[in-house]
């Protein structure tokens, strides 16, 4: 999602509107070190509330195998996906044959015996490593009956996280993604399509625009139920959308603001107005006239509507669940209404990042890129958002304009983290923890085209969050950076192998179905000494004084087990056979004067484990 034509600018007219700038403590808060020199030794407390954007359409669950579309190279595609294959090494297709007189090669079949659950699984598992404060899901309602953001999904989420015994790791936040929520599910009921601008023939699908310039919503609602507002527009926005979202999710796992549950928009622009309203208008013009008197193609076209829905919206919530929601509209919003300046139910606005063309010169692009690409503090009545992404690319293999945020391995999220730390927003709002479309995905990726290793972007949220050292950590052995063969020699780990050389555990094949009842299993990796034996964390934090280091793990041999932490190593240990049953055991501890991060290796030297995962667990 983006802003194609954002402009670095304010609305001075409405001046409760402004940029954050001086009136912040602007001082060079963490000097590149993600640790902003807040708190006590231990503690390290934000200015913000940091989250991101999340969708959980059919696609993404199941079509994890797809390395592009006709618009674009999937880089960043979820480590997930090789789960399926490296569990299954019988269904990879071998290499094509060298000539058209070879044998076919047998095709790959996806997504294997991988079930919805298992999704779930991995995701809330990655949410919570992250260390994030919230998780935004991508709703955009039931009526369309395309599964494409049902909030009718969202229990699935909560089973998983109650699986995985994830409680109060994070919280979730709602995002109505309007365009397809009010435009495009609502267009799919009536018969047009699943778009916002359905077109037949090559022409606009006649009666699939939206109606809200040629309707004002309050006189209409005073009608009483069943009005054309309510029943036309209003039940897409709140009947199937938002009040089935939070009717999904428990109360406890509500991410809150001052005790009000968080709902942010999406840009209105595109399913409001365009080009097809005005030929209507010239074509119908006793029909289509607008109720606030406007030019369709001005700005303050809809005056007053917008925020008569973010009223009923408040309302409805109120009535139903007894609390007003914290609402969160993008700032274009404020083109089309603004009476939004004074609407007492618009508590925030994010000014989502724009991203520049490849066709643009270097001078103009330049200029994007800086001031466009994210916002350290977007102010609206004294509350600030913030917003950005890892990186952008999109359009790629289609056209010479593509999109690109250059993620340069991590140093454009640092930066714009930075700028957080900065300029102190109340609240981080990111896209987008699962949008491999654009590229812009945080969760764990094997792509090495702009990242080193699959958890750096995971780290990077962690470092600049709230929670940057946790007291526990838990290492899913399948979610490894590095997977490789290594050999003790004194105190390090031998391998000829650099890390630009190295795979995960993945893509070695060593990820297996485990059958683990501790959290539901999930994946194990097998490790033996006389081939894999050694996995890798790149990063990781330690807390000052004792870390204990612990295996959940089975074996059918004795083992000897043994951890390089930084430069430490620790003193190798036996490890017993379990029967194959699985069984915990501590392994290490390792010590440090002062917090920080180090990489995390772990090897097997004698025998052979199934490693479920790992724990690291601070001395209180």
């Amino acid at each position: 999602m983006r802003n194609k034509y954002f402009k670095y600018i304010c609305l001075l007219s409405l001046g409760a509107f402004c940029y954050s700038c001086s009136d912040d403590n602007t001082e060079n808060v963490g000097g590149g070190s993600g640790e902003g020199e807040q708190g006590t030794e231990q503690e390290i407390v934000r200015s913000y509330k940091l989250g991101t954007l999340a969708g959980f359409e059919g696609d993404l669950r199941t079509k994890m195998d797809i390395p592009f579309t006709q618009s674009t190279v999937m880089y960043n595609r979820s480590l997930f996906y090789r789960y399926i294959a490296s569990a299954y090494p019988d269904q990879i297709a071998p290499e094509p044959p060298a000539t058209p007189e070879a044998e076919e090669p047998k095709k790959q079949v996806y997504p294997s015996p991988i079930t919805e659950a298992d999704w779930w699984d991995n995701f809330v598992e990655e949410i919570a490593y992250s260390g994030q404060d919230y998780v935004a899901m991508n709703c955009r309602g039931e009526a369309s009956g395309v599964d494409h953001g049902r909030p009718a999904l969202l229990p699935k989420m909560i089973e998983a996280i109650q699986r995985k015994g994830l409680e109060n790791k994070f919280k979730i936040a709602i995002f109505d993604d309007t365009p397809a929520s009010w435009s495009a599910a609502r267009n799919a009921a009536l018969g047009y399509g699943y778009d916002s601008k359905p077109f037949k023939d090559g022409t606009r699908v006649e009666g699939s625009h939206y109606p809200l310039l040629f309707l004002d919503p309050e006189k209409e609602d005073q009608k009483g139920p069943g009005n054309e507002f309510r029943k036309e527009i209003y039940y897409y926005i709140w009947d199937t959308n938002l009040k089935p979202a939070f009717e999904n999710m428990p109360r406890d796992y509500w991410f809150e603001i001052n005790g009000r549950p968080v709902i942010f928009f999406w840009n209105p622009n595109g399913f409001l107005q365009d080009s097809y309203l005005g030929e209507l208008m010239t074509k119908y013009p006793d029909k289509y006239v607008s109720t606030t008197g406007l030019d369709h193609t001005k700005a303050d076209a809809y005056n007053g509507k917008l925020s008569y829905i973010l009223k009923c919206i408040s309302d409805d919530f109120n009535t139903e669940f007894g609390v007003r929601p914290f609402l969160i509209v993008q700032r274009e919003w404020t083109d089309r209404d603004y009476s939004l300046v004074d609407c007492p139910y618009l508590d925030g606005i994010h000014n989502w990042f724009a991203v520049p063309t490849m066709d643009m010169s270097e001078d103009v692009y330049n200029e994007n890129l800086i001031y466009n690409t994210y916002i350290p503090s977007y102010n609206f009545k004294g509350f600030k958002v913030g917003s950005g992404c890892p990186g952008f690319v999109q359009g790629d293999r289609s056209r010479p304009n593509y999109q690109l945020i250059d993620a340069d391995h991590g140093k454009f999220a640092t930066k714009m983290f930075e700028s957080f730390l900065n300029m102190k927003p109340d609240l981080v709002f990111l896209e987008g923890f699962t949008d491999v479309a654009e590229n812009a995905a945080w969760w764990r990726s094997k792509d090495r085209t702009y990242y080193d290793y699959p958890n750096q972007r995971i780290n990077l949220l962690r470092k600049y969050g709230n929670h940057p050292f946790p007291m526990e950590q838990r290492l899913e052995a399948e979610a490894c950076d590095f997977c490789y063969k290594g050999t003790v020699s004194g105190n390090k780990i031998e391998t000829s192998l650099t890390e630009q050389e190295m795979t995960n555990a993945p893509e070695q094949f060593v990820v297996k179905r485990c059958e683990d009842s501790k959290y539901s299993g999930g994946w194990h990796t097998n490790l033996t000494a006389e081939g894999l034996n050694t996995l890798k964390w790149k990063e990781l934090p330690f807390r000052s004084g004792q870390n204990t280091i612990r295996f959940r793990y089975s074996s059918n041999t004795v083992a000897a087990i043994s951890c390089l932490i930084g430069d430490t190593m620790t003193k190798s240990i036996s490890l017993p056979a379990t029967g194959g049953t699985w069984e915990e055991a501590e392994v290490a501890i390792y010590s440090r004067d002062t917090r920080g991060y180090a990489d995390f290796n772990l090897i097997v030297s004698e025998g052979d484990i199934s490693l479920n995962y790992v724990e690291i667990i601070a001395e209180k």
